[in-house]
């Protein structure tokens, strides 16, 4: 999982190839990515090191069209035909929930509206459990306690949103906090970042409409991924000053109304 954070993180082109010291065995110039239609592929060269892998395929500006026309085709269908095995609860996760953690939740979900959390014991990161359509556990991201690099550190591979709410209205935020905060008047889905992959385009052409709600640093990216989605979706987008779980109950409620109306 760290590893397909490194190579996003580069920003390469499409179609673009570059050559690193390896992040994993250190070894001078034999780690190699290449950006192959928004999917990044790497690979260590070393004889000692196995380090490779590939990533999701991304919606960039750049493929949007041709990747959402090939999507639209299969919209309703299974990403997969083959079954998923459930993600398997690291033991380290508990239902008891210390004081540094409760103080976030009483903070981030007030009037506690949410409490599917764990806490991880080991890492020491209050955890949201990540489900499938079918209601089955396939991932977590969890919240570093400590101030620990990542911030947000996923368990597993799913490549799906988080969505909670059951408003025919989908309201697209980067974290589950976001998400959670939005869904008393929406329904909140979280990309779990700012990249749309494919399972995230199947999973929010179920609903009737879309806003797409990033933080505002990554409106270039909320552009994209609203284009991307409207072909599919209604989908219009929303301006933020801040994310939706730092604002305020009454501006929170304030926006969301703004997005009931259309507006």
């Amino acid at each position: 999982m760290y590893m397909r954070e490194y190579v996003e993180q580069l920003g390469l082109t499409d179609g673009e190839s570059r050559r690193f010291d390896c992040p994993e065995c250190g070894h001078k110039k034999t780690f190699s990515v290449t950006n192959q239609n928004g999917q990044y592929l790497w690979n260590c060269f070393h004889a000692g090191c196995s380090e490779k892998g590939r990533t999701d395929l991304r919606i960039t500006p750049d493929n949007a069209d041709n990747i959402v026309a090939l999507l639209s085709k299969n919209t309703h269908k299974e990403t997969s035909s083959c079954p998923e095995v459930p993600f398997m609860k690291p033991k380290s996760w508990s239902r008891v929930i210390p004081p540094r953690g409760r103080d976030y939740v009483e903070i981030v979900h007030t009037s506690g509206r949410y409490d599917d959390i764990y806490f991880d014991v080991r890492r020491e990161r209050l955890v949201y459990p990540i489900y499938d359509t079918l209601g089955l556990l396939r991932d977590g991201v969890g919240r570093t306690m400590t101030g620990e690099k990542p911030k947000w550190y996923r368990y597993g591979n799913y490549d799906g949103g988080f969505r909670i709410g059951t408003s025919d209205i989908a309201v697209v935020v980067e974290d589950v906090p976001s998400a959670i905060a939005i869904s008393e008047w929406v329904s909140g889905y979280a990309l779990l970042g700012t990249s749309l992959r494919e399972r995230h385009i199947n999973e929010l052409s179920t609903y009737g409409r879309v806003v797409v709600a990033l933080d505002k640093d990554a409106t270039d990216k909320a552009l994209t991924i609203m284009r991307a989605l409207n072909s599919i979706v209604p989908t219009g987008i929303v301006m933020l000053d801040k994310d939706l779980k730092s604002v305020g109950d009454v501006e929170r409620e304030s926006i969301i109304r703004s997005v009931l109306a259309g507006g």
